[in-house]
């Protein structure tokens, strides 16, 4: 039994550090938190509600939660799954907010898979769960394994360093305190909490690309390659996020001291010490630009970069880049353009 505690105990103790650590709360943060039912959920939910207590006495810091729950419609076990998480919320007098779609049939008539259909459902409604009680952050439960097939995923799709960095603790304050934690102790948690989680069965089938990573790729690069594939994988995605820290904060002097003038209309810069750089830091320069001027780069990809590069390369006065309705990149004279 002190064996078990001790178990228990050492898992909160380090998502308490993550948590202090990364800065994930702050005092007087209201916490949506992403609660399926499943395993890896109800870990998070058990764990944030426990700790609530010490990091207010040994931190000062003092947050509330609420749930928010999604049902897709797609198992008969759904109904159960909404029961269960909201007894649990009542139990411990914890607001609950339900949203259910049917995400089969949905996904159909909007031309998407069921899995980006679903996770779109999913995140709206957390956002909207966010709003409406003021909230800071939204809590899920991504966890070591999660982020190792998601690496995998963007490795597989051809994607640059960011891809391979894969999940951050906390992105545009939706925030994944479970992170360091592998599936076997979120399992093991829950045994050991008697929590007794509802369980995904289309989670054990290999119908989707995610499934097909974690159910078929990880055991064969684990039993024909490398027993230590997940903790390597890991080890190089910190080494890639100190190599993305320094290219990202390094792009952002070059770009800062390129601006002429950043108004609400158009960002007027010289890129004539752009030019200088290396490619790499050409194009992050660009992306930059772009996620300044708009606020993000969706929709916006590499061919289209390249594009603009070689517009500035060439730098010919009146010569303009225009992506739809985005935005607009003209050359005023050499060296010197705007982006509208």
């Amino acid at each position: 039994m002190v064996k078990e505690k001790s178990l228990v105990n050492n898992i909160e103790e380090k998502i308490k550090n993550v948590i202090i650590k990364n800065n994930l709360i702050q005092n007087n943060d209201v916490i949506v938190v992403g609660v399926s039912g499943g395993p890896d959920s109800m870990c998070l939910l058990d764990i944030l509600y426990n700790l609530r207590k010490s990091i207010k006495e040994e931190y000062g810091i003092d947050y509330t939660l609420v749930v928010a729950h999604v049902n897709h419609m797609i198992r008969k076990e759904s109904k159960a799954e909404k029961i269960y998480v909201e007894n649990f919320c009542k139990e411990r007098d914890i607001s609950f907010f339900y949203k259910e779609e049917n995400v089969v049939q949905n996904a159909k008539k909007n031309h998407m898979s069921e899995e980006t259909y679903g996770r779109n459902i999913r995140y709206n409604f957390f956002e909207e769960v966010k709003q409406k009680t003021s909230a800071k952050k939204i809590a899920v439960a991504h966890n070591l394994d999660d982020n190792v097939e998601t690496i995998l995923l963007n490795l597989i799709r051809g994607s640059g360093l960011k891809g391979l960095i894969g999940m951050s603790y906390n992105t545009n304050n939706i925030i994944r305190p479970l992170l360091d934690i592998e599936k076997k102790d979120i399992l093991m948690y829950n045994e050991l909490r008697n929590l007794n989680p509802c369980f995904d069965k289309t989670n054990t089938q290999d119908i989707y690309k995610r499934n097909k990573v974690r159910l078929n790729l990880i055991p064969t690069l684990k039993n024909e390659y490398n027993s230590n594939i997940m903790e390597n994988i890991i080890r190089m995605k910190h080494i890639l996020e100190l190599d993305e820290d320094f290219l990202e904060k390094y792009t952002k002097k070059v770009l800062n001291e390129s601006i002429i003038e950043n108004s609400k209309e158009y960002i007027k810069f010289n890129f004539s010490n752009m030019l200088n750089e290396h490619e790499s830091i050409k194009l992050r320069y660009i992306r930059e630009l772009i996620s300044m001027r708009i606020g993000n780069v969706e929709g916006v990809e590499n061919i289209h970069i390249l594009d603009i590069l070689k517009l500035l390369e060439n730098n010919i006065t009146k010569k303009k880049y225009i992506l739809g309705s985005k935005f607009t990149i003209l050359i005023l004279k050499k060296n010197t353009a705007i982006i509208y």
